[in-house]
Parts: C-alpha cells; structure tokens; sequence
C-alpha cells in the first residue's frame, strides 16, 4: 500500500509540474515572477515524496566501474574566469552548476568527483581532447553549441545521455527603444520574425541556441559564461541577450537594467541536443546517468542549483558595475 501512495502522490507531482508548465507558456512573459512561483511549489511537493532510489542496487556499465574501482568520476566541465580589474585576468574556473551535478553523480557512485576544465570557445582544443588526454569519463557542459567538439564525434544514445540537465524556459532582453521598434517592424504584413537576422549573446553550451537559430533565424553568439554573454550584450556586441529566466527576473530588477526590455518571445530548451557526454559508448553506464539526471531533477536538487547559478550570475553582473570586466 506504501509503494502505491507514494506513486500516486508522484503522479499527481508530475501532473502539477506539467500543469505548471502549461501556464507558463502563456504567463511566462507577462507575470514571470508567478510562473516561477508556480514551478517552486510544484517542485518542493514533488521532492517531499521522491524517495532517493538504492544506488548500489543499479547496475553499472564498463565506464562507471572503472570510475568506481579508481574511487574518482573524472567530468569536464565548462570553465571560465571571473569578473576582474582590468590587465589583471583571474584564472579560469569551474561552471558552479556544472560542477553540482558533476559531484551529485559522483556521491552516487560513492566515489570523489575530479574536475576537468573544458577549454572555451576560442580556444582551438577539441573537447574530444579532453576525454582522450586527461582521461575525462564524461562531458558535462551544456549542449555542444559554441563547444569545441569535434562535428564528426559520434553521438549515439549509447553515448548520450538521454535527460537534459540545463533545463528552464529562456526570456529574451534588447533595449527598450530596439525592442519596440521592432515589435512595429515584425507587425507589417510579411514582415520577418521579431528575430529574424538578429544577433543573440548566449552562454556557451546554451540549449536555446539552435532552436533561435532554427525557428526564428536569429545569429547566436556563444561566450565563455552568462557573465561573458551579458558583458558582451551590455557592451553591444550582440542586439538580444537570451538566458534563463531564473537569471533575467534578477538582473531585470536592477536599476542599471531598466533601459533593457523583455522580448514577448519564449524559448524552451532544445531536447533534441544531448548535453552529457560520455567518453565512450557505454549503454549501461549513460542509462544510470539518466537516472541520476532524473533523480536530480525530481528530487529538487537541479532548482537549487539553478537559483543559486542566478544569484552567482546576479552578482557577477554587479561587479561589472562596479568597474571590473570580463577576460577571455
């Protein structure tokens, strides 16, 4: 009977995590603080009653045994440098939310989690290089817009792993005065999309990327980190900042933020694009990661992390203010 409550109570989670997402795709635009609301709710009832599965009980492919066996999951993640003073770069460091699921996948496996940076996008080094020379087990970044992943690497199931982990719907910014001027120009009678032929600042990795290059024909511009792509928007480097919305409610409450203006378009994340990678094909191995993925999500665990990448991002926006800038 036990069993049985908690998976109708599961259900009714997913139901009203499905309902929630409904909403927001009409209330997204026009009341993103309540859609956030929403989806808070719905997640903290669904993790109350998301009992973490036994671990050690799943099976494990090639891949992860070895990872178990040498007590460590090597994972490469993004990488970029912190805001600084100017002609005094700061050392590239892990992505935070990269890494918070690195070390939950790794606490799984009961083993330590080894951090490997991956290089940037301007930066030549294949990330098939980075698998193949530090002997990462997995790639962790995003999806492979803006990655310097080899176009010719395979990416079968068997080497994917099927659940995303960058997840939340996009909110589009531009300066007020752009923004309406095209909101008139996209009005007239066969007139291109709102986006159409615009340039867009996104963080590399970003899972909205090819959708806005897809469906509306705007031009994507990878940067090292939402940090760079909000540098590089401010500094008018691209005409559009798309990013998660989580991260925009912030920076859109700042007052140096007011000269900028939501766009009435939404982006949902590209399910198509895997974001793990795995450093060989291993259907055991990329089958219990997406449980962990799952697990993660449903568990609360990925919210937290988003909430606290907004709050880093937040506050490297900030210091941008207060006169340091982005190296590359």
């Amino acid at each position: 009977m036990g069993a049985k409550r908690t998976l109708r109570r599961l259900g009714a989670a997913t139901l009203l995590l499905a309902a929630c997402a409904a909403v927001s795709a009409g209330l997204s635009a026009r009341a993103p603080e309540l859609v956030g609301h929403l989806r808070e709710r719905a997640q903290r009832w669904l993790a109350a009653w998301t009992p973490a599965p036994d671990w050690r009980a799943q099976p494990l492919g090639p891949l992860l045994q070895q990872a178990r066996q040498r007590g460590a999951l090597v994972v490469a993640v993004r990488a970029y440098p912190r805001p600084a003073p100017a002609g005094a770069p700061a050392p590239p460091e892990p992505d935070d939310y990269d890494t918070a699921l690195a070390r939950h996948i790794a606490d799984t496996l009961g083993v330590q989690a080894r951090i490997v940076p991956l290089a940037s996008p301007d930066e030549k080094t294949s990330a098939l290089d980075t698998l193949a020379g530090p002997q990462a087990d997995l790639i962790l970044a995003g999806t492979r817009y803006g990655m310097p992943i080899d176009k010719g690497l395979a990416m079968s199931a068997d080497r994917t792993v099927s659940a995303a982990y960058v997840t939340g719907r996009a909110s589009l910014v531009a300066l007020r005065a752009a923004a309406q001027a095209w909101r008139d120009l996209a009005a007239r009678p066969g007139a291109p999309g709102l986006l159409a032929g615009r340039s867009v600042c996104v963080q590399q990795g970003s899972p909205y990327a090819g959708r806005l290059a897809r469906e509306h024909g705007a031009k994507p511009r990878p940067y090292p980190s939402s940090v760079h792509a909000a540098y590089a928007f401010m500094s008018g480097q691209c005409e559009v900042l798309a990013e998660d919305e989580a991260v925009l409610q912030r920076l859109m409450a700042r007052q140096e933020w007011r000269f900028y203006q939501r766009l009435p378009i939404g982006i949902e994340p590209d399910a198509r694009q895997p974001q793990i990678l795995l450093a060989r094909a291993d259907a055991t191995s990329a089958g219990y990661l997406d449980k962990v993925v799952r697990y993660w999500k449903a568990s609360g665990a990925l919210q937290q992390a988003r909430e606290q990448r907004a709050g880093l991002v937040n506050l490297e926006v900030a210091a941008l203010q207060d006169g340091l800038v982005c190296h590359s």
